[in-house]
Protein backbone atom coordinates (compact mmCIF):
# COMPACT_ATOMS: atom_id res chain seq x y z
CA UNK A 1 0.00 0.00 0.00
CA UNK A 2 1.46 3.50 -1.04
CA UNK A 3 1.11 6.55 0.53
CA UNK A 4 0.51 8.97 -2.57
CA UNK A 5 -1.61 11.32 -1.32
CA UNK A 6 -0.59 14.32 1.02
CA UNK A 7 -3.84 13.22 2.91
CA UNK A 8 -2.18 9.87 4.47
CA UNK A 9 1.42 11.65 5.17
CA UNK A 10 -0.73 14.28 7.58
CA UNK A 11 1.43 14.05 11.12
CA UNK A 12 4.78 12.25 9.70
CA UNK A 13 6.72 15.60 10.92
CA UNK A 14 5.34 15.89 14.28
CA UNK A 15 6.43 12.18 14.79
CA UNK A 16 9.61 12.72 13.62
CA UNK A 17 10.31 15.95 15.94
CA UNK A 18 9.01 14.07 18.73
CA UNK A 19 11.67 11.05 18.08
CA UNK A 20 14.55 13.70 17.62
CA UNK A 21 13.44 15.68 20.47
CA UNK A 22 13.90 12.20 22.18
CA UNK A 23 16.88 11.41 20.92
CA UNK A 24 18.66 15.03 21.51
CA UNK A 25 17.59 14.81 25.62
CA UNK A 26 18.54 11.34 25.93
CA UNK A 27 22.15 12.89 24.11
CA UNK A 28 22.11 15.58 26.16
CA UNK A 29 21.69 13.60 29.26
CA UNK A 30 24.14 11.39 28.37
CA UNK A 31 26.81 14.14 28.04
CA UNK A 32 25.67 16.01 31.63
CA UNK A 33 26.04 12.35 33.02
CA UNK A 34 29.22 11.59 31.96
CA UNK A 35 30.13 14.99 32.67
CA UNK A 36 29.53 14.66 35.94
CA UNK A 37 31.55 11.45 36.38
CA UNK A 38 34.47 12.43 34.28
CA UNK A 39 34.62 16.06 36.78
CA UNK A 40 34.66 13.72 39.93
CA UNK A 41 37.73 11.34 38.32
CA UNK A 42 39.50 13.81 37.57
CA UNK A 43 38.70 15.81 40.75
CA UNK A 44 39.55 12.64 42.44
CA UNK A 45 43.02 12.25 40.35
CA UNK A 46 44.02 15.95 41.38
CA UNK A 47 43.20 14.81 45.12
CA UNK A 48 45.98 11.80 44.23
CA UNK A 49 48.21 13.45 42.99
CA UNK A 50 48.59 16.37 45.63
CA UNK A 51 48.90 13.24 48.02
CA UNK A 52 51.20 11.54 46.76
CA UNK A 53 53.35 14.70 46.03
CA UNK A 54 52.89 15.99 49.66
CA UNK A 55 54.40 12.82 51.02
CA UNK A 56 57.25 12.62 49.14
CA UNK A 57 57.68 16.07 49.40
CA UNK A 58 57.97 15.48 53.13
CA UNK A 59 60.32 12.33 53.07
CA UNK A 60 57.11 10.05 54.67
CA UNK A 61 57.92 6.25 54.97
CA UNK A 62 55.11 3.19 55.99
CA UNK A 63 57.43 2.00 58.64
CA UNK A 64 55.84 1.29 61.80
CA UNK A 65 52.27 1.24 62.81
CA UNK A 66 51.94 4.38 62.39
CA UNK A 67 52.72 5.50 58.66
CA UNK A 68 53.50 9.25 58.44
CA UNK A 69 53.30 8.82 54.53
CA UNK A 70 49.25 7.54 55.15
CA UNK A 71 49.42 10.29 57.73
CA UNK A 72 50.40 12.97 55.18
CA UNK A 73 48.54 12.04 52.52
CA UNK A 74 45.63 11.87 54.24
CA UNK A 75 46.60 15.56 55.21
CA UNK A 76 46.81 16.44 51.96
CA UNK A 77 43.56 15.09 50.70
CA UNK A 78 41.61 16.81 53.60
CA UNK A 79 42.82 19.79 52.20
CA UNK A 80 41.71 18.92 48.53
CA UNK A 81 38.02 18.44 49.45
CA UNK A 82 38.64 14.56 49.95
CA UNK A 83 38.14 14.14 54.06
CA UNK A 84 38.37 10.66 55.76
CA UNK A 85 34.31 9.75 56.00
CA UNK A 86 32.02 7.33 54.81
CA UNK A 87 32.10 6.86 50.87
CA UNK A 88 36.07 8.18 50.62
CA UNK A 89 38.78 6.00 50.79
CA UNK A 90 42.71 6.74 50.72
CA UNK A 91 45.26 4.22 50.81
CA UNK A 92 49.05 5.22 50.71
CA UNK A 93 51.78 2.71 49.92
CA UNK A 94 55.94 2.76 50.15
CA UNK A 95 57.95 1.06 47.63
CA UNK A 96 60.49 1.76 44.12
CA UNK A 97 59.84 2.68 40.68
CA UNK A 98 61.48 0.87 37.87
CA UNK A 99 61.84 1.38 34.14
CA UNK A 100 61.30 -1.75 32.13
CA UNK A 101 63.20 -2.32 28.61
CA UNK A 102 60.17 -0.89 26.86
CA UNK A 103 60.43 2.44 28.60
CA UNK A 104 57.63 1.76 31.05
CA UNK A 105 57.35 2.51 34.54
CA UNK A 106 55.77 0.05 36.89
CA UNK A 107 55.50 0.61 41.01
CA UNK A 108 56.60 -2.55 43.35
CA UNK A 109 55.22 -2.47 46.85
CA UNK A 110 57.90 -2.33 49.60
CA UNK A 111 57.20 -1.08 53.14
CA UNK A 112 60.80 -0.83 53.83
CA UNK A 113 61.53 1.94 50.83
CA UNK A 114 60.59 5.40 50.40
CA UNK A 115 61.97 5.81 47.14
CA UNK A 116 58.14 6.38 45.44
CA UNK A 117 55.02 6.34 47.20
CA UNK A 118 51.92 5.59 45.18
CA UNK A 119 48.35 6.98 46.33
CA UNK A 120 45.35 5.43 45.42
CA UNK A 121 42.11 7.58 46.31
CA UNK A 122 38.36 6.15 45.93
CA UNK A 123 35.31 7.61 45.91
CA UNK A 124 31.68 6.89 45.84
CA UNK A 125 29.35 8.57 43.49
CA UNK A 126 25.62 8.12 42.41
CA UNK A 127 25.15 6.16 39.37
CA UNK A 128 25.00 7.07 35.98
CA UNK A 129 21.69 7.66 34.68
CA UNK A 130 21.84 6.40 31.33
CA UNK A 131 23.49 3.67 32.39
CA UNK A 132 20.45 2.67 35.12
CA UNK A 133 18.25 2.92 32.21
CA UNK A 134 20.36 0.84 29.76
CA UNK A 135 20.38 -1.77 32.98
CA UNK A 136 16.71 -1.37 33.54
CA UNK A 137 16.09 -2.57 29.31
CA UNK A 138 18.47 -5.51 30.18
CA UNK A 139 16.70 -6.64 33.45
CA UNK A 140 19.66 -6.36 35.59
CA UNK A 141 19.38 -4.88 38.82
CA UNK A 142 20.65 -0.86 39.30
CA UNK A 143 23.35 -0.21 41.81
CA UNK A 144 22.80 3.40 43.03
CA UNK A 145 26.72 4.02 43.69
CA UNK A 146 29.16 4.36 41.16
CA UNK A 147 32.98 3.63 42.47
CA UNK A 148 35.75 6.11 41.32
CA UNK A 149 39.31 5.08 41.63
CA UNK A 150 42.69 7.53 40.97
CA UNK A 151 46.08 6.59 41.57
CA UNK A 152 48.84 8.60 41.48
CA UNK A 153 52.65 7.80 42.06
CA UNK A 154 55.33 10.27 42.93
CA UNK A 155 58.90 9.89 43.94
CA UNK A 156 62.46 12.05 43.51
CA UNK A 157 64.73 11.54 40.60
CA UNK A 158 67.88 12.79 41.71
CA UNK A 159 71.14 11.11 43.19
CA UNK A 160 71.89 10.96 46.77
CA UNK A 161 72.84 14.37 48.49
CA UNK A 162 74.90 14.88 51.60
CA UNK A 163 76.01 17.95 53.87
CA UNK A 164 78.72 18.26 56.54
CA UNK A 165 79.18 21.33 58.90
CA UNK A 166 82.28 21.82 61.33
CA UNK A 167 81.20 23.99 63.89
CA UNK A 168 81.57 24.94 67.83
CA UNK A 169 78.46 25.90 69.82
CA UNK A 170 77.44 29.20 70.76
CA UNK A 171 74.19 28.85 72.62
CA UNK A 172 73.56 32.47 73.68
CA UNK A 173 74.85 36.13 73.21
CA UNK A 174 75.36 37.82 76.75
CA UNK A 175 76.38 41.76 77.36
CA UNK A 176 79.99 40.55 77.59
CA UNK A 177 79.67 38.14 74.09
CA UNK A 178 78.28 41.17 72.29
CA UNK A 179 80.91 43.85 73.42
CA UNK A 180 84.04 41.28 72.92
CA UNK A 181 82.31 40.43 69.39
CA UNK A 182 82.14 44.16 68.54
CA UNK A 183 85.59 44.38 69.70
CA UNK A 184 86.89 41.09 67.95
CA UNK A 185 84.71 41.65 64.83
CA UNK A 186 85.57 44.70 64.08
CA UNK A 187 89.35 44.38 65.00
CA UNK A 188 89.30 42.01 61.82
CA UNK A 189 87.59 44.16 60.05
CA UNK A 190 89.52 47.17 60.56
CA UNK A 191 86.41 49.28 62.10
CA UNK A 192 84.47 49.98 64.73
CA UNK A 193 81.52 47.81 65.40
CA UNK A 194 78.49 48.43 68.29
CA UNK A 195 76.23 45.96 67.42
CA UNK A 196 73.81 45.56 70.41
CA UNK A 197 73.04 42.41 72.64
CA UNK A 198 69.71 41.83 70.58
CA UNK A 199 71.22 42.49 67.48
CA UNK A 200 73.55 39.36 68.06
CA UNK A 201 70.95 37.29 69.02
CA UNK A 202 69.11 37.77 66.26
CA UNK A 203 71.98 36.34 64.28
CA UNK A 204 72.32 33.57 66.35
CA UNK A 205 68.63 32.57 66.16
CA UNK A 206 68.55 33.29 62.19
CA UNK A 207 68.91 31.13 59.14
CA UNK A 208 69.70 31.36 55.84
CA UNK A 209 68.09 29.39 53.13
CA UNK A 210 71.95 28.49 51.02
CA UNK A 211 69.81 28.51 47.88
CA UNK A 212 67.79 31.71 47.59
CA UNK A 213 71.11 33.37 49.07
CA UNK A 214 73.27 32.17 46.47
CA UNK A 215 69.81 33.16 43.60
CA UNK A 216 69.46 36.45 45.04
CA UNK A 217 73.62 36.99 44.96
CA UNK A 218 74.24 35.65 41.60
CA UNK A 219 72.14 38.95 40.19
CA UNK A 220 74.31 41.54 42.46
CA UNK A 221 77.55 39.60 40.95
CA UNK A 222 75.98 39.76 37.47
CA UNK A 223 76.24 35.62 37.30
CA UNK A 224 73.60 33.90 34.89
CA UNK A 225 70.97 32.72 37.25
CA UNK A 226 71.81 28.98 38.19
CA UNK A 227 75.83 28.92 37.74
CA UNK A 228 76.53 28.08 40.46
CA UNK A 229 80.00 26.57 40.10
CA UNK A 230 81.08 30.73 38.40
CA UNK A 231 79.18 32.37 41.62
CA UNK A 232 81.09 30.04 44.03
CA UNK A 233 84.61 31.29 42.29
CA UNK A 234 83.37 35.15 41.67
CA UNK A 235 85.65 37.58 43.71
CA UNK A 236 82.77 39.46 45.26
CA UNK A 237 82.67 42.31 47.99
CA UNK A 238 81.69 41.67 51.38
CA UNK A 239 79.67 44.48 52.09
CA UNK A 240 77.67 43.16 49.67
CA UNK A 241 77.12 39.70 50.35
CA UNK A 242 76.40 40.69 54.07
CA UNK A 243 73.66 42.94 52.82
CA UNK A 244 72.00 39.93 50.41
CA UNK A 245 72.52 37.53 53.32
CA UNK A 246 70.51 40.20 55.14
CA UNK A 247 67.78 40.94 52.31
CA UNK A 248 67.20 36.86 51.90
CA UNK A 249 68.07 35.81 55.81
CA UNK A 250 64.83 38.44 56.71
CA UNK A 251 62.56 36.66 54.20
CA UNK A 252 62.71 33.20 56.19
CA UNK A 253 63.30 35.21 59.77
CA UNK A 254 60.44 37.56 59.95
CA UNK A 255 60.55 37.71 63.85
CA UNK A 256 64.17 37.91 64.52
CA UNK A 257 65.80 40.90 64.41
CA UNK A 258 68.71 41.18 61.51
CA UNK A 259 69.34 44.75 61.93
CA UNK A 260 73.11 43.58 62.88
CA UNK A 261 73.68 42.17 59.29
CA UNK A 262 72.52 45.78 57.62
CA UNK A 263 75.49 47.30 60.03
CA UNK A 264 78.00 44.54 59.29
CA UNK A 265 77.27 45.18 55.72
CA UNK A 266 77.89 48.98 56.19
CA UNK A 267 80.72 48.54 58.27
CA UNK A 268 82.26 46.02 55.80
CA UNK A 269 81.81 48.41 52.84
CA UNK A 270 85.82 48.62 52.62
CA UNK A 271 87.25 45.33 53.61
CA UNK A 272 87.34 43.87 50.25
CA UNK A 273 86.47 40.96 48.56
CA UNK A 274 85.94 37.62 49.38
CA UNK A 275 85.74 34.26 47.23
CA UNK A 276 82.91 32.16 48.53
CA UNK A 277 84.12 29.01 47.06
CA UNK A 278 86.86 29.15 49.80
CA UNK A 279 84.17 28.82 52.33
CA UNK A 280 81.51 27.32 51.02
CA UNK A 281 82.38 23.70 49.09
CA UNK A 282 79.67 22.80 46.65
CA UNK A 283 80.67 19.64 44.69
CA UNK A 284 80.23 20.18 40.54
CA UNK A 285 76.76 19.07 39.51
CA UNK A 286 74.58 19.64 42.77
CA UNK A 287 71.13 19.92 41.72
CA UNK A 288 69.06 23.01 43.25
CA UNK A 289 67.68 20.35 45.82
CA UNK A 290 70.98 19.91 47.15
CA UNK A 291 71.42 23.47 47.75
CA UNK A 292 67.95 24.19 49.33
CA UNK A 293 69.58 23.65 52.85
CA UNK A 294 69.73 26.06 56.01
CA UNK A 295 73.12 27.18 57.55
CA UNK A 296 73.15 29.40 60.55
CA UNK A 297 73.70 32.93 59.90
CA UNK A 298 76.23 33.60 62.65
CA UNK A 299 78.56 31.35 62.31
CA UNK A 300 78.18 31.67 58.15
CA UNK A 301 79.57 35.56 59.02
CA UNK A 302 82.28 34.76 61.29
CA UNK A 303 83.31 32.43 58.45
CA UNK A 304 83.16 35.12 56.16
CA UNK A 305 85.04 37.74 57.87
CA UNK A 306 87.43 35.65 58.74
CA UNK A 307 87.41 34.52 55.05
CA UNK A 308 88.19 38.90 53.99
CA UNK A 309 91.44 38.96 57.09
CA UNK A 310 92.89 35.53 55.62
CA UNK A 311 93.08 36.92 51.96
CA UNK A 312 94.29 40.03 52.94
CA UNK A 313 96.98 38.82 55.60
CA UNK A 314 95.56 41.10 57.86
CA UNK A 315 97.30 41.19 61.06
CA UNK A 316 95.01 42.58 63.84
CA UNK A 317 96.56 43.47 67.56
CA UNK A 318 92.88 43.23 69.80
CA UNK A 319 92.13 45.61 72.11
CA UNK A 320 92.50 45.26 75.62
CA UNK A 321 88.57 45.57 75.92
CA UNK A 322 88.54 42.03 73.99
CA UNK A 323 90.67 40.49 76.83
CA UNK A 324 89.61 42.17 79.58
CA UNK A 325 92.97 42.31 81.24
CA UNK A 326 95.82 44.33 81.32
CA UNK A 327 99.50 43.40 81.02
CA UNK A 328 98.05 41.01 78.46
CA UNK A 329 98.26 41.69 74.42
CA UNK A 330 97.21 39.90 71.80
CA UNK A 331 98.04 39.30 67.87
CA UNK A 332 95.79 37.57 65.77
CA UNK A 333 95.85 36.34 62.08
CA UNK A 334 93.50 34.10 60.16
CA UNK A 335 95.86 31.76 58.10
CA UNK A 336 93.17 29.71 56.54
CA UNK A 337 89.64 30.65 56.80
CA UNK A 338 86.97 27.86 58.14
CA UNK A 339 85.59 25.44 55.79
CA UNK A 340 81.75 25.62 56.72
CA UNK A 341 79.84 23.23 54.36
CA UNK A 342 80.43 20.97 51.94
CA UNK A 343 77.52 19.30 49.56
CA UNK A 344 77.88 17.00 47.21
CA UNK A 345 76.73 13.24 46.21
CA UNK A 346 78.22 10.37 48.68
CA UNK A 347 77.87 7.66 46.34
CA UNK A 348 81.51 9.26 45.59
CA UNK A 349 83.17 8.76 48.75
CA UNK A 350 86.69 7.43 48.47
CA UNK A 351 87.88 6.57 51.72
CA UNK A 352 91.37 7.97 52.75
CA UNK A 353 91.38 10.32 49.62
CA UNK A 354 89.53 13.44 51.40
CA UNK A 355 91.18 15.53 48.40
CA UNK A 356 90.39 13.69 45.36
CA UNK A 357 87.41 15.17 43.12
CA UNK A 358 84.06 14.90 43.98
CA UNK A 359 85.12 14.22 48.02
CA UNK A 360 82.53 15.43 50.66
CA UNK A 361 84.98 16.91 52.86
CA UNK A 362 84.59 20.24 55.68
CA UNK A 363 87.71 21.34 57.94
CA UNK A 364 87.97 24.22 60.46
CA UNK A 365 90.46 27.14 59.80
CA UNK A 366 93.77 27.39 60.85
CA UNK A 367 94.70 30.16 63.18
CA UNK A 368 97.52 31.52 65.25
CA UNK A 369 97.38 33.08 68.50
CA UNK A 370 99.89 34.96 69.91
CA UNK A 371 100.13 36.64 73.70
CA UNK A 372 102.20 38.79 75.49
CA UNK A 373 102.58 38.56 79.28
CA UNK A 374 103.98 40.91 81.34
CA UNK A 375 104.97 38.99 84.45
CA UNK A 376 106.71 41.62 86.29
CA UNK A 377 102.72 42.38 87.86
CA UNK A 378 102.23 39.17 88.47
CA UNK A 379 105.17 38.26 90.13
CA UNK A 380 105.76 41.35 91.74
CA UNK A 381 109.14 41.87 91.55
CA UNK A 382 110.73 38.73 93.14
CA UNK A 383 113.57 38.82 94.59
CA UNK A 384 114.58 35.89 97.48
CA UNK A 385 118.41 36.84 97.28
CA UNK A 386 119.73 33.57 95.60
CA UNK A 387 116.95 34.13 93.22
CA UNK A 388 116.36 37.45 91.77
CA UNK A 389 113.83 38.60 88.71
CA UNK A 390 114.66 39.81 85.91
CA UNK A 391 113.42 43.41 84.93
CA UNK A 392 110.50 43.37 82.80
CA UNK A 393 110.19 39.77 81.95
CA UNK A 394 107.60 39.22 78.72
CA UNK A 395 106.56 35.92 78.18
CA UNK A 396 104.84 34.99 74.87
CA UNK A 397 102.25 32.30 74.70
CA UNK A 398 102.02 31.01 70.67
CA UNK A 399 99.09 28.81 69.87
CA UNK A 400 98.77 27.17 66.56
CA UNK A 401 95.77 25.70 65.67
CA UNK A 402 96.35 23.24 62.64
CA UNK A 403 92.37 21.94 62.35
CA UNK A 404 89.48 19.86 62.39
CA UNK A 405 88.03 17.57 59.65
CA UNK A 406 85.36 15.41 58.24
CA UNK A 407 84.86 13.39 55.60
CA UNK A 408 82.08 11.24 53.96
CA UNK A 409 83.40 7.85 53.33
CA UNK A 410 79.92 5.63 53.00
CA UNK A 411 76.19 5.63 53.22
CA UNK A 412 73.30 3.67 52.83
CA UNK A 413 70.03 4.29 51.40
CA UNK A 414 68.30 1.09 51.08
CA UNK A 415 65.73 1.87 53.36
CA UNK A 416 64.63 4.41 55.96
CA UNK A 417 65.27 2.17 59.26
CA UNK A 418 69.07 1.77 57.67
CA UNK A 419 69.29 4.92 56.65
CA UNK A 420 73.13 5.97 57.13
CA UNK A 421 75.94 8.31 56.79
CA UNK A 422 79.16 6.88 57.73
CA UNK A 423 82.02 9.91 57.84
CA UNK A 424 85.99 9.29 59.26
CA UNK A 425 86.55 12.72 61.74
CA UNK A 426 89.62 14.46 62.98
CA UNK A 427 90.53 16.53 65.84
CA UNK A 428 93.47 18.71 65.34
CA UNK A 429 96.80 19.01 66.78
CA UNK A 430 98.05 22.37 68.29
CA UNK A 431 101.35 23.13 69.35
CA UNK A 432 102.03 25.05 72.50
CA UNK A 433 105.01 27.50 72.48
CA UNK A 434 106.19 29.16 75.76
CA UNK A 435 109.07 31.67 76.03
CA UNK A 436 110.44 33.97 73.80
CA UNK A 437 109.21 33.78 70.34
CA UNK A 438 109.79 35.72 66.72
CA UNK A 439 106.42 37.44 65.91
CA UNK A 440 107.82 37.43 62.21
CA UNK A 441 108.64 33.78 62.10
CA UNK A 442 105.79 33.18 64.13
CA UNK A 443 102.98 34.77 61.59
CA UNK A 444 104.81 33.37 58.52
CA UNK A 445 103.25 30.95 56.45
CA UNK A 446 106.56 29.28 55.38
CA UNK A 447 108.71 29.63 58.33
CA UNK A 448 108.42 27.12 61.16
CA UNK A 449 108.50 28.77 64.65
CA UNK A 450 109.87 27.56 68.01
CA UNK A 451 110.09 29.04 71.34
CA UNK A 452 113.21 29.90 72.67
CA UNK A 453 113.69 29.91 76.57
CA UNK A 454 112.81 33.08 77.85
CA UNK A 455 115.99 34.71 80.50
CA UNK A 456 113.80 35.46 83.57
CA UNK A 457 115.50 34.50 86.78
CA UNK A 458 118.87 34.56 87.93
CA UNK A 459 120.37 32.15 90.42
CA UNK A 460 123.74 32.82 92.08
CA UNK A 461 124.88 34.93 88.47
CA UNK A 462 123.91 32.18 86.33
CA UNK A 463 120.69 33.13 83.74
CA UNK A 464 117.66 30.59 84.11
CA UNK A 465 115.67 30.17 80.75
CA UNK A 466 111.95 29.77 80.84
CA UNK A 467 109.97 28.21 77.85
CA UNK A 468 108.00 25.15 76.07
CA UNK A 469 107.27 23.96 72.94
CA UNK A 470 104.21 21.13 73.32
CA UNK A 471 102.90 19.44 70.37
CA UNK A 472 99.19 18.04 71.16
CA UNK A 473 98.64 14.90 68.61
CA UNK A 474 95.28 14.94 66.84
CA UNK A 475 92.53 12.19 67.42
CA UNK A 476 90.56 9.82 64.60
CA UNK A 477 87.06 8.57 64.78
CA UNK A 478 84.82 6.57 61.95
CA UNK A 479 81.04 7.51 62.89
CA UNK A 480 78.13 6.55 61.48
CA UNK A 481 75.23 9.30 61.63
CA UNK A 482 72.15 6.79 62.01
CA UNK A 483 68.67 8.40 60.10
CA UNK A 484 70.11 11.76 59.52
CA UNK A 485 67.69 14.16 58.33
CA UNK A 486 67.21 15.50 54.79
CA UNK A 487 68.85 18.55 53.70
CA UNK A 488 65.62 20.98 53.83
CA UNK A 489 64.85 19.54 57.38
CA UNK A 490 66.65 21.08 60.07
CA UNK A 491 68.28 20.15 62.38
CA UNK A 492 70.58 18.17 61.21
CA UNK A 493 72.08 14.96 62.91
CA UNK A 494 75.17 16.25 65.32
CA UNK A 495 78.04 14.53 66.93
CA UNK A 496 80.70 16.70 69.57
CA UNK A 497 83.93 14.71 69.19
CA UNK A 498 85.66 15.44 72.60
CA UNK A 499 89.08 16.03 72.01
CA UNK A 500 92.12 16.07 74.56
CA UNK A 501 91.54 18.97 76.38
CA UNK A 502 94.03 21.62 75.14
CA UNK A 503 93.20 24.54 76.54
CA UNK A 504 92.12 23.52 79.73
CA UNK A 505 95.50 21.73 80.20
CA UNK A 506 97.67 25.15 79.35
CA UNK A 507 97.68 25.13 83.10
CA UNK A 508 99.00 22.02 83.93
CA UNK A 509 101.79 22.04 80.98
CA UNK A 510 102.44 25.79 82.10
CA UNK A 511 103.25 24.23 85.77
CA UNK A 512 105.75 21.62 84.58
CA UNK A 513 107.70 24.27 82.53
CA UNK A 514 111.41 23.78 83.10
CA UNK A 515 113.86 26.29 84.05
CA UNK A 516 117.10 25.45 82.38
CA UNK A 517 120.32 24.72 83.51
CA UNK A 518 118.63 23.29 86.82
CA UNK A 519 121.09 23.69 89.87
CA UNK A 520 120.70 20.83 91.84
CA UNK A 521 121.28 22.70 95.17
CA UNK A 522 118.10 25.60 94.41
CA UNK A 523 115.91 22.96 92.90
CA UNK A 524 113.66 22.89 95.56
CA UNK A 525 113.39 26.80 95.54
CA UNK A 526 113.27 27.17 91.04
CA UNK A 527 110.47 24.57 92.28
CA UNK A 528 108.62 26.42 93.65
CA UNK A 529 108.89 29.40 91.70
CA UNK A 530 108.23 27.74 88.62
CA UNK A 531 104.80 26.27 90.12
CA UNK A 532 104.26 29.62 91.10
CA UNK A 533 104.70 31.23 87.09
CA UNK A 534 102.44 28.14 86.05
CA UNK A 535 99.73 28.36 88.63
CA UNK A 536 99.60 32.27 87.55
CA UNK A 537 99.79 31.94 83.80
CA UNK A 538 97.49 29.03 83.98
CA UNK A 539 94.61 30.79 85.77
CA UNK A 540 94.75 33.93 83.46
CA UNK A 541 95.11 31.71 79.92
CA UNK A 542 93.04 29.38 80.36
CA UNK A 543 89.60 31.60 80.08
CA UNK A 544 91.25 34.11 77.93
CA UNK A 545 92.24 31.77 75.57
CA UNK A 546 88.79 29.45 75.78
CA UNK A 547 86.78 32.58 75.37
CA UNK A 548 88.54 34.11 72.65
CA UNK A 549 88.83 31.14 70.59
CA UNK A 550 84.88 30.54 71.11
CA UNK A 551 84.27 34.21 69.74
CA UNK A 552 86.06 33.07 66.82
CA UNK A 553 83.92 29.53 66.24
CA UNK A 554 86.93 27.47 67.34
CA UNK A 555 86.44 25.13 70.74
CA UNK A 556 89.26 23.02 70.65
CA UNK A 557 87.25 20.90 73.23
CA UNK A 558 84.42 20.09 71.12
CA UNK A 559 84.61 19.78 67.65
CA UNK A 560 80.72 19.54 66.31
CA UNK A 561 80.16 18.18 62.78
CA UNK A 562 76.97 17.76 61.63
CA UNK A 563 75.20 16.12 59.15
CA UNK A 564 72.39 15.75 56.73
CA UNK A 565 71.66 12.96 53.98
CA UNK A 566 68.85 13.27 51.32
CA UNK A 567 68.53 9.51 50.23
CA UNK A 568 66.51 11.06 46.59
CA UNK A 569 67.47 14.18 45.36
CA UNK A 570 65.43 16.63 43.57
CA UNK A 571 61.94 18.05 43.83
CA UNK A 572 58.73 15.63 44.30
CA UNK A 573 57.02 14.61 41.04
CA UNK A 574 54.74 12.46 39.29
CA UNK A 575 56.03 9.60 38.04
CA UNK A 576 53.75 7.24 37.24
Amino acid sequence: MVFRSPRRQRGAIGLMAALTLGLALLFMLLVIDSGRLYLEQRKLQRVADMAALEAVGASADCQGASSSALAMARRAATRNGHPDETGRTLLAECGSVKTGANGVRTFSPDASKSEAIRVTAGHDVASSIAAGAWALLGGAAVPTQTRLQAQATAGRSGPSVARLNIRSSLAVIDTAKSSQLNALLGALLGTQLQLGVAQWQGLLDANLNLLRFLDALAVQAKVSAGNYTELLQQTVQLGDVLNVMAQVAQQDNALVNLSGLVDLSVAAKNAGGIVLGDLLNVQNGTTQAGLDASLQVLQLVQGMIQLANSQHAVEATLPISVLGLANVTTRLKIIEPPQFSAIGDPSLALPGAPQAAGQIYVRTSQTRLLLKVDLGPLLGGLNLGIIQLLPNPSLDVGLEVASASSHVIDHDCSAPASKRLRVDNDAAAVKLMIGTINSTAFFSSQTPADAAPLILLRVLGIDIGLGANSPVLAQSETYDFLKPPDLDQPPPASRTMNTQNIVASLGKTLSGLELTPRIPLVSLLLDLVTGLIGGLLGSLLDPLLNNLLALLGIDLNQITVEAALSCHSGRAQLLI
